[in-house]
């Protein structure tokens, strides 16, 4: 292989690293997008349990029915922001998954490029090994005649 097409393919080598450096990166940002919706999720599913206690604990002790009208008014509205949170972190892990192929098919490109070149290396390695053997051979044959002239 000649060493121009070497120089090619550690190009395109160093290439696919680099998009492989930028789609893990794309990656790391997706999932730490996703631990903070997930986050926000847990405390509001948290504040919602929270507040029903509590206005469990007012009924208990007596409340007027525009207090419990209040209660579950808030309570409803907290359940509108869980439901459009849990969308959120759903939308966030498409993109994980998304982001997680993009990563996989950048790797699976770089290794193809990796096992090319050291085809190509092996290739030159052999080329070199059958030249020196062959100058081997030449050199013994020229010392055999040489002996057998003398």
């Amino acid at each position: 292989m000649s060493s121009q097409k070497t120089v090619v393919l550690n190009t395109l080598q160093d290439l696919a690293e680099k998009d492989v450096d930028a789609a893990a990166e794309r990656l790391g940002e997706a999932n730490r997008q996703l631990a903070e919706v997930e986050k926000s999720l847990a405390i509001l599913m948290q504040y919602r349990a929270d507040y029903a206690s509590q206005r469990d604990n007012a009924m208990t002790n007596g409340i007027t029915a525009e207090v419990y009208q209040n209660y579950q008014n808030f309570l409803g509205k907290l359940s509108q922001a869980i439901v459009s949170q849990t969308e959120s972190v759903e939308r966030v892990r498409h993109v994980c998954h998304l982001r997680k192929q993009e990563w996989q098919e950048c790797q699976k490109k770089k290794m193809s490029y990796d096992v090319l070149l050291e085809r190509a290396e092996k290739r030159v390695q052999l080329a070199e090994l059958k030249k020196d053997q062959k100058m081997m051979d030449e050199y013994a044959m020229r010392a055999s005649r040489n002996n057998t002239r003398q």
